[in-house]
């Protein structure tokens, strides 16, 4: 748990770096911002929700369709594979005349 709090930290950071380079821009009168100014931005934008926070705050991953086959059957079929020799074991199992053709020289 605490290395996504980290992780999610460090992105937090990294947005936010992010968005401080895009506001750090010279102002419209040709001044850099000063650093009130920056901070001052950071706070109105995480205010309004524009920087995430927390890992609540990051898009969820798309949930993924279910598997259609049992692990009975995928073990099944990569033993009778493997039994087929489909399968390469060892470097043995390589067909060095067919790697050959993917070598550049």
């Amino acid at each position: 748990m605490q290395a996504k709090s980290l992780i999610a930290a460090l992105f937090a950071i990294t947005t936010a770096t992010s968005a401080f380079a895009q506001s750090t821009a010279p102002a419209g009168n040709g001044q850099p911002l000063t650093r009130a100014q920056v901070t001052a931005e950071y706070i109105r934008a995480r205010n309004a929700g524009e920087i995430a926070t927390s890992e609540v705050d990051y898009p969820k991953t798309p949930a993924t369709a279910t598997s259609q086959v049992t692990r009975e059957q995928v073990m099944a079929e990569f033993y009778a594979a493997r039994k087929a020799g489909l399968i390469p074991q060892t470097e043995a199992d390589f067909d060095v005349a067919q790697t050959t053709k993917h070598v550049v020289k």
